[in-house]
């Protein structure tokens, strides 16, 4: 474990659940996020002065330049332990990601299939449930669409890692308690080292289990996987595959969701599209594209990782578009503000209009910013979309959704994640169900 449950905090009382606080509060209101990377736009000078790239130009500089500003800003923050997202280039990680590559080629052959099916079951029994009772987007919905999903990734072994090694591979709630612990562990790589005692401890201790169930099934693992390789690589390969593929994936389709629901005139032209193809929603092409670029407008809206950290290893320099280059002492970091890009009016003319239907032409790369960019960029992408487009064709054919009001909040936060979406038919939707 990273952080002993007995080491006291160095930060003065009260300041590092203010900041972790001011964090997460910053995450919820995006907007304030945008308003802040216009600034740093306007002004990049001022970006320079505290180590911020936010122009375009600027980040593309710096995400291109690995050995300078370093991923392995992300490796504190990795409770399960190394894993490829905080290593720099070498030996370790070319082998590493040779491994992550296959594994993921394995879903090629079954997207968009299996998360089609998967949703399909499940709008099927939220039907049945009826129009008057709300439930949860996250642990009702999204959370078993990725995890069927991606079931590939880990093939025969996935039931065994999920029950751990001794429980019954056949129930539901071990599976969900496997996914619970893997989204705290995903979780502390958002918060960083802003959050909370608690939350790293917690974290940890959910990566311990983790690895204790990815040990628990290593035999079912390396026969799977048919890879002839060290245990400490099976182990270390499948503990990273499994906390950072599946809880990002779902904490992304959730906030796709609320920001579509902040668009309401957006919803009810998408919803009227399915209805006209009704039953051929599945097999119509043309309006999958539409629903995927949908995604990743609501997306770029609304990104799971807004901005970025990264080790700077020596003195360098950066271009923020200011007259002058900014310095970068070694040893220290920098941020890259990826919202503030993708928003760059200069690259992306009209870039505050929500608009999924978009020329990006030669930044076709700014589009898909919110993944990383140039050799770190998320393998996984283009999975990721395709999960996540099966996921709101099935939200688009059931009944108008609205956020559950009246009983608490509609969606509440551990943190920076969002933890719970309660979401319940509208009312028009109820009536005409009835009708």
């Amino acid at each position: 474990m990273k952080v002993s449950t007995s080491k006291p905090d160095t930060l003065p009382p009260g300041v590092r659940r203010l900041s972790y606080g001011v964090f997460c509060w910053l995450n919820r209101h995006i907007i304030v996020l945008r308003w802040l990377a216009a600034f740093l736009r306007r002004f990049p000078f001022v970006g320079g002065w505290f180590g911020v790239a936010a122009r375009a130009s600027a980040v593309r500089g710096v995400m291109t330049r690995p050995q300078s500003f370093s991923n392995s800003a992300h490796a504190p923050n990795l409770a399960a332990g190394d894993y490829l997202i905080g290593m720099d280039p070498g030996p370790t990680y070319d082998a590493d990601k040779l491994l992550l590559d296959a594994r993921l080629a394995v879903l090629k052959p079954t997207l968009p299939a299996s998360a089609d099916q998967e949703v399909q079951r499940l709008v099927a029994d939220l039907e049945k449930r009826g129009t008057d009772k709300p439930f949860d987007l996250i642990e009702d919905y999204l959370m078993w669409i990725v995890f069927r999903a991606m079931y590939p990734l880990f093939g025969s072994a996935t039931d065994r890692v999920a029950a751990g090694a001794h429980g019954n591979v056949n129930d539901p709630g071990l599976q969900q308690q496997y996914l619970m612990e893997i989204r705290y562990v995903a979780g502390q790589l958002l918060a960083g080292s802003s959050a909370t005692l608690r939350v790293q401890r917690r974290a940890e201790l959910c990566a311990d289990a983790l690895s204790a169930r990815i040990a628990g099934a290593n035999d079912d693992i390396r026969q799977a996987w048919q890879v002839p390789a060290s245990l400490k690589f099976i182990e270390r390969n499948a503990v990273g595959l499994a906390w950072i593929s599946h809880p990002v994936t779902v904490q992304s389709g959730a906030l796709i969701v609320q920001e579509l629901l902040g668009r309401p005139e957006v919803h009810k032209a998408l919803r009227a599209k399915a209805a006209q193809l009704g039953p051929a929603v599945w097999q119509n092409g043309n309006f999958r594209d539409l629903v995927r670029n949908h995604v990743l407008e609501l997306m770029r809206f609304r990104p799971i990782f807004p901005l970025l950290a990264r080790d700077v290893p020596r003195d360098t320099e950066f271009e923020t578009g200011a007259r002058q280059n900014a310095t970068c002492s070694g040893g220290g970091k920098m941020t890259v503000l990826s919202i503030a890009a993708m928003f760059d009016p200069r690259a992306v003319p009209d870039s505050g209009r929500f608009c999924p239907a978009r020329n990006w032409g030669n930044q076709q790369d700014l589009r898909w910013l919110m993944f990383g960019y140039g050799t770190r960029q998320c393998p996984a992408k283009d999975y990721a979309v395709e999960i996540l487009t099966s996921a709101l064709i099935g939200l688009l054919i059931l009944p108008e959704l609205q956020l559950a009001r009246g009983e608490g909040k509609a969606i509440t936060y551990d943190g920076a994640l969002m933890s719970s979406m309660r979401v319940c038919f509208t009312a028009q939707a109820a009536k005409d169900s009835h009708a």
